[in-house]
């Protein structure tokens, strides 16, 4: 592996010209915005077909299911009452940025 670049989170998804694109983002400072919110920055962007997306996205799922059993990560209950998305098991999870497109 030549590059490596570390990014805080993804900022958006989204899907165009027949490719999926993640914007990657990194905290900037310790100031949150107008709205006490996190302040990030563009990183970088990963542009990939929806199949390699898919693919990486089982890999994520199976990832995730380990910092479970490791007890790194917790389950955390959705608006609607379902589990399923995760959180840190120390403190609570930053929200990123929402993307439109979902």
């Amino acid at each position: 592996m030549e590059n490596e670049i570390f990014a805080d989170g993804i900022g958006e998804i989204s899907l165009s010209g027949g490719m999926v694109r993640l914007d990657l983002v990194s905290l900037i400072g310790s100031q949150n915005d107008p709205n006490n919110q996190p302040r990030f920055a563009p990183k970088g962007r990963i542009v990939m077909p929806p199949e390699g997306f898919l693919r990486s996205y089982s890999a994520m799922e199976n990832l995730v299911k380990q910092l479970v059993d490791a007890g790194l990560v917790r389950p955390r209950e959705g608006a609607d009452g379902s589990s399923g998305t995760t959180g840190p098991a120390r403190t609570q999870a930053t929200a990123l940025p929402k993307s439109p497109n979902f």
